[in-house]
């Protein structure tokens, strides 16, 4: 008896030093992954619809490590986005973007990385004048308070459309 005291002890000495393991199941992901998808939908909403930027600056989360990169251009702030992009959206009179590619990565429950790539057509306000182009985009999704957020994002129009 005394030996199977000690062999249970020691099992569950053992069981309970294991690292505890909080993977996420392809079901939890694929729920997860449908969630920021939607709220993703939003946000090309936003770019390829009403480019209402008051609306477009509440998917960035307002904490610290908050950026977004651009073509080059690096702000690293939910003010800075502001300050960056607001000109350059007001600036367009409509805009459709149709997705070519995407994917979406969970990383955590509460973190998720997404791609996508648009086939892009822009026309300026002041000038009517017409660009089409490919945007890549990549962007790290953040649930706070129940919400998913911006983090880190970066978007590149590299090339043409074709």
């Amino acid at each position: 008896m005394r030996r199977f005291v000690l062999a249970a002890f020691a099992l569950t000495f053992l069981t309970a030093c294991q690292p505890a393991t909080n993977e996420l199941t392809d079901y939890e992901k694929g729920e997860i992954a449908a969630e920021v998808d939607m709220v993703m939908n939003d946000w090309i909403g936003f770019w390829a619809g009403d480019l209402d930027f008051d609306r477009g600056i509440t998917f960035f989360t307002d904490e610290q490590g908050t950026g977004w990169t651009d073509n080059g251009q690096v702000v690293l702030t939910k003010a800075g986005v502001d300050a960056a992009f607001r000109p350059l959206i007001t600036a367009i009179e409509s805009q459709t973007a149709t997705v070519i590619e995407s994917q979406t990565v969970v990383i955590a429950p509460d973190i998720v990385h997404t791609t996508r790539v648009y086939d892009v057509v822009r026309v300026v306000a002041s000038s009517g004048e017409q660009t089409e182009l490919r945007h890549a985009e990549t962007i790290v999704w953040v649930k706070r308070n129940g919400e998913w957020k911006i983090l880190i994002g970066h978007g590149s129009s590299p090339m043409e459309s074709e």
